[in-house]
């Protein structure tokens, strides 16, 4: 995710409260704006025009916090399923890893198995070439076969 992104994700885990009583309080800002220029349009009346002001705003105070917590649950939702949907790549990702961990090391041990008898085959087919060449002479070989190392048994 983009620096930008992490920011938000951030902000809105720590300071969603304060989000939300910012937009409820522009909200009805923006609505009692509204209401007083529909009262001055109507033709000011003094006490009375504030009060049918006032009415309005604590009528529209409910809807409003109505509407700032439908789009904060929204938004809670789409961070809940994006938290879900990482955790679950997360996961999918170790398990990837860890796999292909396991089959690296079967497959290095089963070269090294391979690598190691090859060495041993070597060896011996060294051995017996330099014992033929010796009888080819006519020379006693007393040079004793390779030894097998520690974690292989004669055959």
């Amino acid at each position: 995710m983009g620096d930008f992104w992490l920011a938000l994700r951030d902000f809105w885990k720590k300071g969603k409260a304060g989000a939300v009583l910012f937009l409820i309080s522009l909200f009805v800002t923006i609505y009692g704006f509204i209401a007083m220029d529909y009262e001055v349009a109507r033709g000011w009346k003094g006490h009375e025009s504030v009060q049918n002001v006032l009415k309005d705003i604590s009528t529209f105070i409910p809807v409003g916090g109505a509407f700032v917590g439908m789009i904060v649950g929204g938004v809670d939702i789409i961070m809940l399923l994006s938290d879900w949907y990482l955790e679950r790549r997360e996961k999918r990702i170790q398990a990837a890893k860890a796999e292909g961990i396991a089959e690296g090391k079967a497959e290095g041990i089963a070269e090294g198995k391979a690598e190691g008898e090859a060495k041993v085959y070597r060896e011996i087919a060294e051995w017996d070439r330099r014992r033929r060449e010796a009888e080819a002479r006519g020379e006693r070989f007393t040079e004793p076969p390779p030894a097998p190392t520690e974690n292989q048994s004669p055959k």
